[in-house]
């Protein structure tokens, strides 16, 4: 407990500041965390006996940042996507002495997915323009800044909620061959609680009326506990219990940004088209 609220008191200033700052310190922010997933990522594989690439696999990952960070992503996704496929596939070849080169394909494609274009969302969210808004406590708030903040406190919300009802009511697994901890009540209470601060924030925050924000809390607190179990199921097929250790006491990235790498980017395309 002491280790976890060292690990909470040293990130949560530093994750307010790149979140609060943008731009550059933002980028480099999520430039860290692609780059420290990856190695979690290959490294949860590897122990299965599966290899993922670095050159092919982790660079494109970090292009896709470095793409959304200068408003490219858009332009240059699909091309920079391609080139990488190609290249994954060329490695593959070059590799295919060990025998799993179509596991080592396919798992270092859906890396490059999972963690370097998902994570990109996050940027994009983050860059939205529009009307900034004043608060009491933190003085004035871009748009894009706001909304990243209410997808990631709702999605943090629908954790601890789930938590916390769980540990107290749980008593019907929710799907107990992928995690076992989770139940049926504590997924009810972190949809609701989801719910609840996205709608209560994008209404007296931001002035959003319900029907705009409902479906916005409908989303997250629908996908970011399908992005919690994905990453269990991912840990389960490696037999391991964290990802990692970037943060003592808690886990590894991918542990922690589980649930914000489903519920960012679908908050983002619902912002985009229908929101703004």
């Amino acid at each position: 407990m002491r280790q976890r609220v060292i690990t909470a008191i040293i990130a949560i200033p530093i994750a307010c500041f790149l979140v609060r700052r943008g731009g550059i310190f933002c980028a480099l922010g999520v430039a860290l965390l692609v780059f420290v997933s990856w190695r979690e990522y290959k490294n949860m594989l590897l122990q299965k006996g599966y290899h993922v690439y670095y050159l092919t696999g982790c660079l494109p990952a970090l292009l896709l940042v470095v793409a959304a960070a200068l408003g490219k992503l858009t332009l240059w996704g699909v091309p920079l996507l391609t080139i990488t496929i190609l290249a994954i596939m060329l490695e593959a070849l070059v590799n295919h002495a060990r025998g799993q080169w179509a596991f080592e394909m396919a798992l270092t494609s859906g890396g490059v997915l999972y963690i370097g274009l998902l994570f990109a969302h996050f940027i994009l969210l983050r860059n939205i323009t529009g009307a900034s808004y004043t608060t009491g406590l933190i003085g004035t708030m871009s748009l894009g800044e706001a909304l990243l903040w209410i997808v990631m406190l709702g999605t943090w919300s629908s954790d601890t909620f789930a938590y916390i009802f769980g540990c107290t009511f749980g008593k019907h697994k929710l799907m107990p061959a992928v995690s076992p901890k989770k139940s049926v009540e504590g997924a009810v209470a972190g949809f609701i609680g989801c719910i609840l601060v996205i709608v209560l924030l994008g209404c007296y925050c931001l002035s959003f009326t319900i029907v705009q924000v409902l479906p916005l809390g409908l989303l997250v607190a629908i996908f970011a506990p399908l992005g919690d179990l994905v990453e269990s199921i991912l840990k389960r097929f490696c037999a391991i219990k964290d990802s990692g250790n970037f943060f003592p006491g808690h886990g590894g990235v991918l542990d922690r940004c589980d649930s914000l790498l489903f519920a960012i980017p679908l908050a983002y395309y619902y912002i985009e088209f229908f929101l703004l």
